[in-house]
């Protein structure tokens, strides 16, 4: 019954170092659930990313790209990938690019409200 954020990311991604502020702030402002599924960084890497970004929110570390597997037609090698799911937890928007806070806050506000 949660609208859910997937964020899909690597430290070593820079389109997804740009990103991580506005997921950050969709997190601590939006009534949402956001969680990072890291793709192929080991577990330090990945810390050291998060501490320094000021990340928040959970993020699980899944190199082959499994937890994704679910959402069929969603692209798993894609980095960054953000996937928004409906409060029935089906895909409502997929971005292949960084997302903006200015678009992403209105979608899963009205995502919310429904």
């Amino acid at each position: 019954g949660e609208v859910v954020v997937l964020n899909v990311w690597g430290s070593w991604c820079g389109p997804c170092r740009t990103e991580a502020p506005d997921l950050q702030f969709v997190a601590t402002q939006s009534k949402v659930a956001v969680l990072g599924i890291n793709v192929r960084d080991d577990a330090q890497a990945a810390r050291d990313f998060t501490h320094s970004a000021g990340i928040s929110y959970d993020s699980i570390s899944d190199y082959p790209g499994r937890s994704l597997a679910g959402l069929g037609g969603v692209p798993r090698n894609v980095v960054p990938l953000t996937v928004v799911l409906d409060k029935q937890h089906r895909v409502a928007f997929v971005s292949l690019v960084p997302v903006q806070v200015a678009k992403l806050v209105p979608l899963v506000q009205r995502l919310a409200a429904e």
